[in-house]
């Protein structure tokens, strides 16, 4: 999957976007500590460190795991949406993610 370069937030904001390497993801499952074994966590947290910017001011890719959810309140439930529809356009993302958390709590 290919991200766009930028999206509108959905509140007027714009977000620079890109995808993760494999070493991102081992860097965010390495930040995420015990909360990488929980695929709705890492979902969202994926979505949330591909902002490399907002209204074009850059943003660092978050090392640990309070800064991921920092970046997450600053995007924001309209900007999480805005998100989620280019990440995982085929899907209703709040059901999917309700449903892993569910088959993580199942194991």
């Amino acid at each position: 999957m290919t991200l766009p370069a930028e999206i509108d937030s959905g509140d007027g904001r714009r977000f620079g976007l890109r995808e993760a390497n494999p070493g991102d993801m081992l860097d965010l499952i390495e930040a995420a500590g015990t909360a990488s074994s929980s695929s709705a966590w890492m979902r969202y947290a994926l979505m949330i460190c591909s902002v490399t910017a907002i209204d074009g001011k850059p943003v660092m890719m978050p090392v640990v795991k309070e800064a991921v959810r920092d970046l997450g309140r600053r995007i924001g439930n309209t900007g999480m949406d805005a998100l989620s529809k280019v990440h995982y356009p085929d899907e209703d993302t709040d059901a999917k993610l309700a449903a892993s958390e569910l088959d993580t709590a199942k194991n």
